[in-house]
């Protein structure tokens, strides 16, 4: 079984596993159920359906019994055994992560185009915060707190716009009058950031 990490705090417990198995062979270890196997179809992409099965069974391991992923209408997962939880996956790997809190969970492999990219999430607070040139470390790292961020929220709202990265270990929320304020723990795993947001 390659769970390749587990994290286990007073405040959270994520699993990562890393997909090397054929389609089939994730699903035999799925023991995937009609009404999954009727979900996962609807996946055209291989990869991501791949990613999916992978998610459903780090689920299963959290749970440490046969649970169901379900989804909210605007896309967000959710499991009647747990009273949070995030999904993310990047490349090969998949993460899951259950918490009693409000949180969020992102990883995201190392980019050559992050600093092309980051026109998109890096706004003008963040340069005055890490300053003009920042580094493709924190590039990464500001990336994956901002998308973990988003993935509590259940709402559209812009990574550059709206959500505010103060330091590796806090970030917030803001729109109009609406301030959230988070917590961020993150790991480096092998040439893959990983972010975790935690609603205070």
């Amino acid at each position: 079984m390659p769970i390749i990490h587990t994290t286990i705090t007073k405040n959270y417990i994520f699993m990562i596993w890393e997909i090397k198995e054929e389609l089939e062979d994730l699903l035999k270890i799925l023991k995937a159920t009609a009404i999954e196997l009727k979900e996962i179809n609807k996946i055209t992409h291989l990869d991501r359906k791949k990613q999916n099965i992978s998610a459903r069974i780090v689920l299963n391991h959290l749970a440490t019994k046969k649970v169901q992923l379900k989804y909210h209408e605007n896309g967000c997962p959710y499991c009647s055994e747990f009273k949070n939880i995030s999904i993310s996956h990047s490349k090969n790997y998949c993460t899951v992560i259950q918490s009693d809190n409000l949180t969020g969970i992102d990883i995201q492999y190392r980019k050559k185009n992050i600093r092309n990219i980051s026109v998109k999430f890096i706004n003008s607070t963040d340069t005055q915060l890490w300053g003009k040139d920042i580094s493709e470390h924190h590039l990464h790292l500001i990336w994956c707190i901002k998308e973990a961020i988003y993935k509590t929220l259940n709402k559209t709202c812009s990574l550059k716009e709206n959500i505010f990265v103060t330091n590796p270990k806090k970030a917030n929320y803001q729109n109009n009058k609406v301030n959230f304020f988070y917590n961020i723990q993150y790991e480096i795993i092998n040439n893959y950031f990983l972010a975790i947001a935690i609603k205070i």
